[in-house]
């Protein structure tokens, strides 16, 4: 008797799933239309805001430099450092102070010299650095 009430619990639970489909578009099923393309964000200035275009003549980054970096934007993918170090995008290595070390693309923002840098999610990782923590990195040309 215990079997049968068991069985029929059982049978009464799988019946009420029949509203699931399983080809529907929420579990990624063949009913599911082709999903669209990811595109890479563009960030586009705030209306009112002067842009200016990176002079190609701009002396690069030369020597090395230590800088202190937090974690940039997350949902930026790639290898890079927002950096006030430089006047144009250009690779270089960073090491840190764990010894490991990337090459990645430095990216220009405006400050001093001295101010502070972001990384990219991925680069934090593959320096094996926390992702919650000021870091103090390296920067050494990439050649």
């Amino acid at each position: 008797m215990r079997m049968t009430v068991i069985s029929l619990a059982s049978i009464s639970l799988l019946a009420a799933c029949n509203g699931i489909q399983l080809n529907s578009s929420i579990l990624g099923g063949q009913g599911a239309p082709a999903a669209a393309e990811p595109q890479d964000p563009v960030l586009q200035p705030a209306p009112g805001v002067d842009v200016a275009e990176a002079d190609p003549a701009a002396p690069s980054f030369r020597g090395s430099a230590t800088t202190v970096a937090s974690l940039g934007d997350p949902s930026l993918p790639g290898l890079w450092m927002e950096t006030p170090l430089v006047a144009a995008e250009q690779q270089a290595l960073v090491r840190s102070s764990r010894n490991t070390q990337v090459v990645l693309t430095l990216k220009p923002i405006p400050g001093a010299e001295t101010g502070g840098s972001r990384l990219s999610i991925g680069a934090m990782r593959a320096l094996g650095l926390p992702l919650t923590e000021l870091v103090e990195v390296q920067v050494l040309p990439a050649g």
